[in-house]
């Protein structure tokens, strides 16, 4: 079997390779951590262009999706919309 580029495969054949949908592949997924885990907000520019080349467009859309995910989390807790729903459902359960 040839190793892949993002790491070394899981499963032993191709009859067994696992369906991914699309934003949660194994390359989106290393993309972001590879960026993610870049010591410099230089390097940070370096390797969102380098991954860019390598895996396209929109794979490289998922794998800034979910670098921005926990800031878009807690903005979302923070606002009244969210607030106001929690406090909502806290009414309906008690």
């Amino acid at each position: 079997m040839k190793q892949s580029k993002f790491g070394k495969t899981w499963y032993n054949d191709k009859d067994s390779m696992p369906s991914f949908p699309k934003h949660l592949t194994p390359e989106v997924i290393h993309t972001a951590l590879f960026i993610h885990n870049a010591p410099s907000k230089e390097d940070i520019h370096k390797r969102v262009e380098h991954c860019a080349k390598l895996i396209g467009d929109e794979a490289m859309q998922y794998a800034m999706a979910l670098l921005v995910l926990p800031h878009l989390i807690d903005t979302t807790k923070n606002s009244h919309e969210y607030k106001d729903f929690i406090a909502s459902r806290k009414k309906t359960i008690n």
